[in-house]
């Protein structure tokens, strides 16, 4: 069952990958995932299910596979796991509606985690993944996880030309400030000016 499963997942993320890779390379690229629902939106979320019903199916059948869990593989994963989702819910409640979860509405956000990175979801995802990974020890679920978080970090490339063209010079200008995964010196002038002025609204 488990070969069944990893062959799903690795196909799914294949396709996405490869799907992704083709809007990032064209010359005149929508964005991705698709804006309106249609055969190419269907497709696009039925290989985000493959991937993810076959990641977390593998978590839960094979765990152990690659090394034993112990308390300190659950705490390292775990702690991972849920730095990630907590990045993916501060990302997501900046947010003005579902639509743009799904990726239905194109549009950029400046505030929140978006001042430190042009694309936190994708820390997010990564780490959420990541960390589920180290934290059930499956080999299984290894190589899904590393297709995964190699799609999201793909993601931008195909997401970005389309930004740049509904938005023009004020997306330019955002992506000119702010760094496309972690803008570091951002991070470390934000976290040092909490610890050192002890702020109310850090």
């Amino acid at each position: 069952m488990s070969e069944i499963l990893l062959t799903v997942g690795a196909l799914a993320a294949v396709g996405q990958v490869g799907a992704t890779l083709r809007v990032a390379l064209s010359e005149d690229p929508g964005p991705w995932p698709p804006t309106e629902f249609g055969g190419q939106f269907g497709l696009y979320w039925l290989a985000v299910m493959g991937m993810a019903g076959s990641f977390f199916a593998l978590l839960a059948t094979t765990h152990g596979s690659l090394y034993a869990v112990t308390p300190v593989t659950v705490a390292v994963g775990g702690l991972i796991g849920a730095g990630g989702a907590a990045v993916n819910v501060w990302t997501a409640d900046t947010f003005n509606d579902p639509e743009e979860i799904l990726g239905l509405q194109l549009s950029f956000h400046t505030e929140g985690p978006f001042r430190l990175s042009r694309n936190p979801s994708v820390l997010g995802h990564a780490g959420a993944v990541g960390g589920l990974a180290v934290l059930a020890g499956s080999w299984q679920a290894l190589p899904l996880a590393v297709g995964i978080v190699g799609w999201f970090a793909l993601k931008p490339f195909a997401e970005e030309p389309a930004l740049r063209r509904a938005y023009g010079p004020q997306y330019r200008h955002y992506r000119a400030r702010v760094a496309r995964y972690v803008d570091v010196d951002r991070l470390r002038d934000g976290v040092s000016g909490c610890v050192f002025s002890w702020r109310a609204d850090c």
